[in-house]
């Protein structure tokens, strides 16, 4: 009976191309995952329906990964969403509304009101409020902490700022010395 036994040897050639491989398809796996938090990604039509509702309802620069969580939260919360969205931007076209100020006096419908309203407060809040509870959505990038960020710190444990344990915190005032 005879051992079964290979001899296994590698060269530096076969250790280089290896290597390479490896490193090509980590990076490949990489760029795929960061493509898809930062939502570079193939987004479904119904987030892109909603981000172009959120832009005409909140006049700032939305985050497109913080409108795709608000989008699935409100989703989960309110049935029927996506027909909502619809609706909301049927009206739009309809009126030939361009701004959230003359949309919200046209709105008669109640149901769609309010359901512009709960978008409105998911992208200043960061948190989109259901039946089972809230889900918060966004901290840092909440729309309501954009506004005073110049001379106010978003409130954390940290000293300056989220996730800035070590940074020198900023003065609010510029005190006089005497």
């Amino acid at each position: 009976m005879t051992p079964f036994h290979t001899e296994f040897t590698i060269n530096r050639r076969g250790l280089l191309l290896g290597m390479s491989v490896l490193a090509t398809a980590a990076s490949v796996v990489q760029s795929r995952t960061l493509a898809a938090a930062t939502g570079q990604m193939h987004e479904p039509d119904s987030v892109l329906q909603f981000m172009l509702l959120s832009k005409l309802l909140v006049p700032h620069e939305l985050d497109p990964f913080v409108g795709h969580k608000i989008y699935n939260a409100l989703s989960e919360t309110e049935e029927g969403f996506d027909n909502t969205v619809t609706a909301l931007q049927g009206f739009i076209k309809k009126n030939a509304v361009v701004d959230v100020e003359h949309l919200m006096p046209a709105l008669t419908d109640v149901a769609l009101k309010n359901s512009a309203l709960k978008i409105i407060s998911a992208w200043y809040s960061g948190v989109v409020h259901g039946k089972s509870g809230d889900r918060v959505v966004a901290f840092e990038e909440a729309l309501m902490f954009k506004v005073t960020n110049d001379v106010m710190t978003i409130p954390s444990y940290a000293k300056s700022a989220p996730n800035a344990w070590n940074a020198t915190a900023v003065s609010l005032l510029n005190m006089p010395a005497f």
